[in-house]
């Protein structure tokens, strides 16, 4: 078999399988979700960012699997309609975006929470985190307009423009995938571990806090696995998607450039494309789940939910009644 029919052999079955990451996805982020908004954790700004990122996870699964899947076995609408051709890249891309801007929000927030200074740590009151959790899709729905601009329809595909606004946009996107966003996050994930730190070094052993500090000691705890699970997101979020910017980047440089290229060679760039963008940003924004899984608070709070959802029946044979365990 020659490289061409590998690989589109390869990207035929990862595109189906796109399908069931779709429901392992979906429902691992409302999940996330119901863990994060439980009366316990809905309090720490870091719990309902990563609610709203797990949200935005969901939305932008659906919104891109579903017409994936279905340009396999036809042909893709985006060819086919002119608003359409103009919207899906650019509304992909927005909530993309915002997903990140949570996440890079939830570094923020815990370094505020983690911060001895009581003015740091009103920054993030449930108050201006509910109106940032609004403005962000505002915001990033308005500054991408250059995509619907300068994508259109171009000898029966749906195409950017080439040359500088092709080079614009890589530019664009290695800003907003990965300057700016990873940026904020190892900067404020290591204030963050910084104080928390500090704070692990000036606690007490519980026996000898005065009663009304033990509260204290169990909410800097329920901190630090937050910031723990962070940790561990930030590193899955560079692993999945730095790869799609770069390919980004190339792809632009080379469209400037110009020449022939071979068919074996343009079906490694469509393959290789097709991996970081479509393939690697959609497990990322299912992988959060199981990111989130790795915390030992994260999976007592899911026995919990799961308990809540499917009561556990026990049957007490003593009073001869059957109790339900929520």
């Amino acid at each position: 078999m020659s490289v061409v029919s590998i690989l589109s052999s390869i990207q035929f079955y990862l595109t189906n399988a796109l399908g069931a990451l779709l429901i392992v996805g979906v429902i691992g982020n409302i999940l996330n979700c119901l863990v994060f908004l439980r009366k316990r954790l809905r309090s720490n700004p870091c719990s309902v960012l990563f609610a709203a990122a797990s949200v935005a996870n969901a939305v932008v699964m659906i919104y891109f699997i579903v017409p994936t899947i279905h340009s396999l076995y036809n042909s893709p609408p985006e060819n086919a309609n002119w608003i359409y051709c103009k919207l899906r890249l650019y509304i992909r891309n927005a909530l993309l975006v915002i997903s990140r801007s949570y996440l890079s929000l939830a570094c923020v927030a815990c370094y505020a929470q983690s911060s001895r200074n009581a003015r740091i740590r009103e920054l993030f009151r449930p108050k201006i985190v509910f109106r940032l959790i609004i403005l962000v899709p505002i915001i990033w729905f308005i500054i991408p307009l250059h995509i619907p601009l300068l994508t259109t329809i171009q000898n029966g595909k749906c195409l950017m423009w080439a040359g500088a606004a092709a080079l614009y946009h890589s530019i664009y996107i290695c800003f907003v995938a990965a300057i700016l966003p990873t940026g904020t996050m190892i900067v404020f994930s290591l204030l963050a571990f910084r104080n928390l730190q500090q704070m692990k070094r000036n606690v007490q052993p519980a026996d000898d806090l005065p009663a009304h500090n033990t509260e204290k000691l169990r909410l800097q705890q329920r901190d630090r696995q937050l910031s723990k699970m962070l940790f561990v997101q930030i590193i899955v979020y560079m692993i999945f998607t730095f790869s799609y910017p770069l390919n980004t980047l190339y792809n632009a440089v080379v469209l400037i450039i110009g020449g022939t290229k071979s068919t074996e060679r343009t079906t490694i760039e469509n393959f290789v494309l097709f991996l970081t963008s479509s393939f690697l940003l959609n497990f990322y924004s299912a992988a959060s789940f199981f990111v989130f899984s790795t915390s030992t608070a994260f999976r007592k709070e899911l026995r919990q939910v799961f308990a809540f959802i499917v009561p556990i029946t026990n049957t007490n044979t003593k009073r001869g009644h059957t109790t339900y365990v929520t």
